[in-house]
């Protein structure tokens, strides 16, 4: 049994010795044309950011105060008082569906002060019980 295993081994070595390895010689490295390598962007504390690295608006949102009017059931009734809503004030207003309720809520506040602005005048034109809540905004030239 040890000569067959010898025999196989040492023809086996010899099969493999014959076979003619042809290797590819028209490879030439000289011009081989590598991807260019991106390097990490270094920036200074006083340099501006550039472009790509600036907030999108995904990304513009903090946390701010929102005066929320009323939160009702009913979607026809919110509707309507949003579109007063919109036409007496310049901030934004909001209509959000939190089940069962549609709440609307107005501004995009940076202070709770300029948040109990709006309150109050929403307090002289009748509204019962609008109230300040703390929530994220979005950021804009415009928040005050």
């Amino acid at each position: 049994m040890k000569i067959l295993s010898s025999v196989i081994i040492v023809l086996s070595i010899i099969i493999a010795q014959q076979d003619n390895l042809n290797f590819d010689e028209s490879f030439d490295p000289s011009i081989l044309k590598e991807p260019e390598i991106k390097l990490p962007t270094t920036i200074s504390s006083d340099e501006p950011l550039p472009k790509i690295f600036l907030p999108t608006e995904i990304d513009s949102v903090i946390d701010g105060f929102r005066v929320q009017v009323v939160s009702i059931q009913d979607l026809n009734k919110a509707n309507a008082i949003f579109s007063s809503l919109s036409s007496q004030f310049d901030s934004e207003v909001y209509i959000i569906y939190d089940s069962p309720n549609y709440k609307l809520r107005i501004g995009n506040y940076t202070s709770r002060v300029s948040a109990e602005k709006t309150r109050e005048k929403l307090l002289s034109l009748g509204y019962s019980a609008p109230w300040i809540i703390k929530t994220k905004i979005k950021r804009s030239q415009n928040n005050k």
